[in-house]
């Protein structure tokens, strides 16, 4: 740059200095003396609010630039040589499964063990094919023990002997089956609480023939049908017959169905002689009932409403009722049936007989007191499901209202009176009362694999009876405990445990006026029997077994004055075979 140039720009840049600051003071003053606006405060009384319209777009399109190109041709080529080759390929073969050796499955079946105490323990299954859908079969028992527990005066030897046989017809349409059955216990009532010099024949033998026949229809309305006839006696003189026959009926309404369950049941009996008299005990009745319910299934829930009625005329007390009971079961699957809510509301009219009486204490004398019992309702509300793929639960609690619910009840002592076999203290007699009764159960299953499952099962009760009077031998807890594990192809464990609480009982003398007691309460303490059993598989029909039953070798009471037998080992064979 020239001198000339520098001293021009340095000249101009002077000169448009003072001008600015010229007309920058005029500015000022001038604005000074137009200003009239007074310092004041001023209220925002609405903020701004922003509008959309305020805002101004920009009012540009963007441009697109093509670049056009042109593909450029290529060309490929291959350089090829033939090259001579030998090679055929094999034909192609299927690779095949390896066929597993069949199974041979026998129809029949007989096993023999032998024991301590003298116990003897048999059995024999047949069964034969007659033609298509048709099957014969056949079933023998015998279960027996000389006896032998310490500390008794009268013999404990007990038998148990069982026939049965069974045709079987099926089709498409229904499957019908009828059995013919002969049974004969043996026992002794062998429980007495004091020593005597009296003698006495303590044996008790129950006879029991039974007939019976059903039908499943698989199309139309009527869809079961069952009859079933009993006699039942004894070496005094008893007798009784009952006879039962049911149907049912189903009728579908869209995707819902009604069910009503027809049942006529007949019970006549008679005792030779009373308890405290000579004069013979005749008891029975007739029940009429009919059960509808209505099946509803929606999704995750179901439903199932009904009721029962039932007409009774007992004519050996000249009484005719009428009861109706509530029948309604509801289950909600929570979680994708994993998880599963239910409640029930539920009441029935049971018939009790001397039979039934008979198979859960054999100790009873033949001069019971026989009447229906009845439970006006039962609520119960539980879950059940899976804590895991392998693991199953079931918990439930309950309430239930039961009138003249039957107990087992030593017999007072007739020591006044004539004596005779069972009157020494050493039988049970029936007594009734109504009892309110809470229920907690709880039950696990583990079934890990095919080879092991494990059950575990509890029960908690709380009873109140009316009369405020003891509920004579019922415990308060009992326990379960069911083993099936699978050693080997050819080694079976099996394993049981039971557990029963404390049960109150009573021991009375015979008085001038009144029983006098003895003990007011006998307290019978609680107990756990533990069982098991091992199998063998010696060759595909023989195997060999050994059974310990009482492993605790525990000589408890199940029934008052009543010890089992202790330690028990039985050992045997089967055979398995075709004719």
């Amino acid at each position: 740059m020239s001198l000339r140039l520098k001293k021009y720009l340095r000249f101009s840049s002077v000169l448009i200095g003072v001008v600015l600051v010229h007309n920058l003071q005029a500015q000022t003053s001038q604005s000074r003396s137009q200003d009239s606006i007074d310092t004041q405060v001023v209220n925002i009384v609405k903020p701004y609010t922003p509008k959309i319209s305020d805002a101004f777009k920009l009012k540009q399109t963007p441009s697109l630039f093509n670049s056009e190109t042109t593909r450029k041709a290529v060309k490929y080529t291959i350089f090829s040589i033939p090259v001579a080759s030998t090679f055929t390929p094999a034909k192609g073969t299927s690779v095949g499964l390896e066929k597993l050796k069949k199974e041979k499955l026998f129809q029949n079946y007989t096993s023999l063990g032998y024991g301590n105490y003298g116990t003897v323990l048999g059995n024999l299954y047949l069964n034969h094919r007659l033609g298509k859908g048709e099957r014969m079969g056949g079933y023998i028992e015998h279960h027996s023990s000389q006896g032998g527990i310490k500390g008794l005066q009268l013999q404990d030897d007990f038998s148990n002997n069982l026939a049965q046989v069974n045709y079987a017809k099926s089709s498409k349409a229904f499957v019908w089956n009828t059995d013919a059955t002969f049974q004969r216990q043996a026992v002794n009532w062998y429980g007495l609480p004091f020593e005597t010099l009296t003698p006495i024949d303590s044996k008790q033998v129950y006879s029991t023939i039974a007939l019976g026949s059903d039908v499943q229809l698989t199309k139309g309305v009527f869809r079961t049908a069952d009859i079933h006839l009993r006699r039942f006696s004894d070496a005094y003189e008893s007798q009784e017959y009952h006879f039962e026959a049911e149907s049912t009926f189903q009728f579908n309404i869209l995707e819902s169905s009604i069910n009503t369950l027809l049942k006529a049941d007949y019970l006549k009996g008679t005792f030779a002689k009373q308890y405290h008299g000579l004069e013979s005990q005749n008891y029975g009745n007739i029940q009429f009932s009919v059960a509808p319910s209505y099946h509803y299934v929606q999704d995750d829930l179901a439903v199932l409403f009904g009721f029962k009625t039932y007409f009774l005329m007992d004519s050996e007390r000249n009484k005719n009722d009428f009861y109706i009971y509530p029948n309604i079961e509801v289950s909600y699957a929570v979680v994708n049936s994993i998880v599963v809510a239910y409640a029930k509301i539920k009441g029935d009219l049971y018939q009790n007989n001397y039979y039934d009486f008979a198979q859960t204490n054999p100790f009873v004398s033949p001069t019971l007191d026989i009447q229906p019992s009845s439970t006006p309702y039962k609520i119960e509300v539980g879950t059940k499901g899976k804590l895991s793929h392998s693991v199953g639960y079931d918990l439930h609690g309950s309430y239930s209202s039961e009138d003249d619910k039957a107990l087992f009840r030593t017999h007072t002592i007739k020591n006044y009176s004539t004596p005779n076999n069972y009157n020494r203290g050493n039988s049970f007699g029936i007594v009734y009362e109504d009892v309110e009764v809470i229920t907690v159960s709880g039950a696990l299953e583990f079934d890990v694999s095919q080879k092991f499952n494990l059950r575990l099962k509890g029960d908690f009760y709380n009873y109140t009876a009316d009369s405020k009077t003891t509920v004579w031998n019922l415990p308060e807890f009992e326990a379960s405990l069911f083993l099936d594990y699978d050693f080997s192809e050819k080694w079976n464990f099996y394993g049981t445990v039971f557990y029963s609480g404390s049960r109150e009982d009573t021991t009375n003398f015979e008085g001038v006026f009144i029983p006098q007691p003895i003990t007011a309460n006998v307290t019978l303490d609680s107990f756990l029997d533990a069982s098991v059993q091992l199998d063998y598989e010696i060759t595909n029909q023989w195997g060999a077994f050994v059974k310990v039953h009482n492993i605790a070798n525990q000589n408890y009471q199940r029934w008052n004055h009543y010890p089992v037998q202790g330690l028990q080992v039985l050992a045997g064979a089967s055979y398995k075979f075709d004719f």
